[in-house]
């Protein structure tokens, strides 16, 4: 389909709240990460956040990024910035309602982990447990950060380096990867995900 008509739009005259929404309602579908990480007091904080990509294979990297909530760093990336470490856990269709749930704000001292119903396994590398209910988990330890954004709207781009990988069964076969097995989801924008068991080849 070959579109003729366009509407050219400035961004700068979005409010900021609008521009969030119209570019996490057009950058589309994106993966989500739930970064389950470590307070201080050993809290298991989890977190999703769906501006997640990989960064490099050697070495291995992976980026998510991460807006200032209104009281300034938001749990994971204090966690992350004291600890060095934390698990990206990928999210499959069944976990969209828990995972919805993890975005909401909870005390420092609450576990989304158990206040949704996610049980914890034990990492090998890291501190920060695993979600069982995910599919594959990377064990990641921090390589940098970078700080982007104006202020009053800043946002950190966290870029972990792989220590280990868990993949459950019927996920992988050599470096082959079963995507009916993951059966991830996709964001959207807002309440709003997708599906990706149905596929074609082009």
């Amino acid at each position: 389909m070959v579109h003729s008509d366009y509407s050219q739009l400035d961004l700068s005259r979005f409010a900021e709240p609008d521009r969030y929404k119209f570019l996490m309602g057009t950058v589309i579908p994106r993966p989500i990460a739930l970064v389950t990480s470590l307070s201080r007091e050993g809290v298991l904080n989890a977190a999703p956040f769906s501006q997640f990509v990989v960064i490099s294979v050697r070495p291995s990297l992976l980026g998510f990024v991460a807006h200032d909530s209104e009281n300034g760093l938001k749990d994971t990336v204090r966690n992350v910035l004291e600890s060095g470490e934390y698990v990206i856990n990928t999210v499959s269709e069944r976990m969209a309602a828990q995972v919805q749930e993890c975005s909401k704000s909870f005390p420092r001292s609450v576990s989304e982990v158990a206040e949704v119903g996610f049980h914890a396994l034990p990492s090998t590398l890291v501190r920060p447990s695993r979600i069982a209910e995910s599919p594959v988990h990377f064990e990641c330890r921090l390589h940098r950060t970078a700080e982007c954004g104006d202020e009053g709207s800043r946002t950190h781009l966290i870029v972990g380096e792989i220590v280990a990988v868990h993949c459950a069964e019927g996920v992988v076969s050599g470096h082959r990867v079963s995507h009916q097995a993951i059966n991830a989801l996709g964001r959207i924008a807002g309440r709003s995900y997708c599906r990706t068991g149905e596929k074609f080849d082009v």
